[in-house]
C-alpha cells in the first residue's frame, strides 16, 4: 500500500498550505471584473428557448423550419452534384 501512503502524506502537506486574508476577496473580484468584461449579446437565446418550450405551436415551427432547410440543403447537393 505504499501509494495510499504516498498520497496521505501529499494530502496532509498541502492542509498545511497557508491562505491569505483577503484571498476570497481577490478572488471575488477578479470574478467581478471578468463578468463586467463580457460584451452583452443583443440576443437572448434564453428567452427564444422559454417561448419555444411553452407553446406546441412554436416547437411544430422549429422543426418544420429545420426539416425545411434540411431538405433545401440535400437538394442543393443533390444539384450540384448532378449538374456540375
Amino acid at each position: 500500500m505504499k501509494s495510499e501512503e504516498i498520497y496521505h502524506a501529499w494530502k496532509e502537506q498541502k492542509s498545511r498550505v497557508e491562505v491569505g486574508a483577503d484571498f476570497c476577496d481577490s478572488v471575488m473580484d477578479q470574478i467581478y471584473r471578468y463578468e463586467g468584461g463580457k460584451k452583452m449579446s443583443l440576443f437572448k437565446s434564453y428567452r427564444l428557448i422559454e417561448v419555444v418550450s411553452a407553446y406546441p405551436v412554436a416547437k411544430a415551427a422549429v422543426i418544420a423550419a429545420g426539416a425545411l432547410i434540411g431538405l433545401g440543403r440535400v437538394a442543393f447537393m443533390v444539384h450540384i452534384l448532378l449538374f456540375t
